[in-house]
C-alpha cells in the first residue's frame, strides 16, 4: 500500500525545533491506539493515567522540552538520517534517538518492581515517541535538523518543512478534531488489514519512516510554493502514518499489558 501511495505520489507532484506531530496528530495516534487495547491492557493504562485517556498524555513529553529535569530526552524525539542513509547506517547520537526511547520505554515497562509513578511516567513517553517514530520528518535529514533547515512556501506562509508536517498539512487536509480524524481513517478498515498494518518492530517502523522522509524530501522543492496538489497528493500517507502509529501503539501495549 504505501509503496503505491509514494508511486501515484511522485507521479501527481511531477506534473506540477522541532516537535512531533503536533497536538492533533498525537492525539489521533492515541485515539486510535485506545480503541484497539485489549480489556486487560486497557484497565491497565487507565488506572496508572488515573483515568485520563491516552490523548489526555499523548503531547505530554513535548511540554518536558522546558523542564532540566529531562533534558535526558531531549534528543528522544527524532532520528536523523541523511541521503544515502537508512536508520541503521546513520551516525547515532549518543543521547539517545526516537527508536532507542521507544526501546527504553519497553524495557521499562517490563521490569518487575516499578513504581507506578515511573511507570506512568515510561507509559506516557512511549506513547507520544510511537507517534513520532510515525511522523516523517522525525527522521529527516540531519544535514538540516530535520527539514528545519529546508524552507518552502506553503498557501503563502514561508515555513519549514519540518513546520509543515508537524502540523499544517494535517490541517490542510482536513478540518476534522483528532476524534474526528481516528474516527474517518479507521473505520473502514478490515480486521486482517489492519494486523497486517500492525505487523513488525519498531526497529522495522523506523525504517519505513525514513524511506519516507526521503521520498518526501525528493518530491518536495525547496524555496518555492508548493502546488495544490502537494497536500492532497500526500494525504493517503498522512492518513496512512496515523493509522499506522496507532495500531502499532496498540500492539506494543497489548503486549506490554
Amino acid at each position: 500500500m504505501k509503496k503505491l501511495t509514494l508511486i501515484c505520489l511522485s507521479l501527481l507532484l511531477s506534473c506540477g525545533a522541532a516537535f512531533g506531530w503536533g497536538e492533533k496528530g498525537h492525539n489521533t495516534t492515541a485515539y486510535i491506539a485506545q480503541k484497539h487495547l485489549s480489556c486487560k491492557a486497557e484497565r491497565e493504562i487507565s488506572r496508572l493515567l488515573d483515568g485520563k485517556s491516552m490523548a489526555y498524555w499523548s503531547s505530554w513529553a513535548d511540554g518536558l522540552r522546558s523542564d532540566e529535569r529531562f533534558d535526558f530526552i531531549s534528543t528522544w524525539h527524532y532520528a536523523n538520517a541523511d541521503e544515502g542513509y537508512t536508520y541503521a547506517t546513520a551516525p547515532k547520537l549518543p543521547t539517545g534517538d526516537v527508536y532507542t526511547a521507544v526501546q527504553e520505554c519497553i524495557a521499562q515497562l517490563r521490569t518487575k518492581g516499578q513504581s507506578d509513578s515511573l511507570r506512568a511516567m515510561y507509559l506516557k513517553l512511549l506513547i507520544h515517541f510511537v507517534g513520532d517514530m510515525h511522523c516523517p520528518m522525525h527522521a529527516g535529514h540531519a544535514s538540516d535538523r530535520g527539514g528545519n533547515g529546508y524552507r518552502i512556501n506553503f498557501r503563502g506562509r514561508d515555513m519549514n518543512l519540518h513546520s509543515l508536517w508537524d502540523s499544517a498539512i494535517i490541517e490542510g487536509i482536513h478540518g476534522w478534531s483528532a476524534y474526528e480524524w481516528a474516527e474517518n481513517i479507521d473505520h473502514r478498515i478490515p480486521r486482517k488489514e489492519r494486523k497486517a498494518m500492525a505487523a513488525g518492530t519498531p526497529l522495522i517502523w523506523m525504517e519505513e519512516t525514513v524511506v519516507l522522509s526521503h521520498s518526501i524530501y525528493a518530491a518536495t522543492p525547496q524555496n518555492e510554493e508548493l502546488p495544490r496538489s502537494y497536500v492532497y497528493g500526500f494525504a493517503p500517507l498522512v492518513e496512512e502514518q496515523l493509522l499506522e502509529g496507532g495500531l502499532r501503539l496498540a500492539k506494543i501495549l497489548n503486549e506490554l499489558f
